[in-house]
């Protein structure tokens, strides 16, 4: 968003880097392998676009309540933002308390 010329405080205070050609989705898949965990049996819980490869890949994919149109677009379910409980809501409706 845009506030005369400058850009909301939010965007200018988060970023991710990454490793070229890895992604979230392929460092789960990785870390899963070394567990001996099934894909199925994961939940990833995310924000933002970069976050995407990790929902599609895992099992189950939450988006938060204040990420991006995309990844609530394709996510399985929509909690709350993260500053209003939206981690401690999706835990509590996914069983995981």
């Amino acid at each position: 968003c845009l506030v005369g010329s400058e850009m909301c405080i939010r965007d200018r205070l988060f970023g991710d880097l990454g490793v070229k050609n890895i992604t979230k989705g392929n460092a789960i898949a990785h870390l899963l392998e070394y567990l001996h965990a099934d894909v199925a049996d994961n939940i990833a819980f995310g924000d933002a676009k970069m976050d995407i490869p990790m929902l599609e890949y895992c099992g189950y994919g939450v988006a938060m309540g204040s990420g991006g149109d995309e990844i609530k677009a394709m996510a399985d379910y929509v909690t709350g933002d993260v500053d209003q409980n939206g981690l401690y809501d999706a835990f509590e409706k996914l069983g995981l308390l």
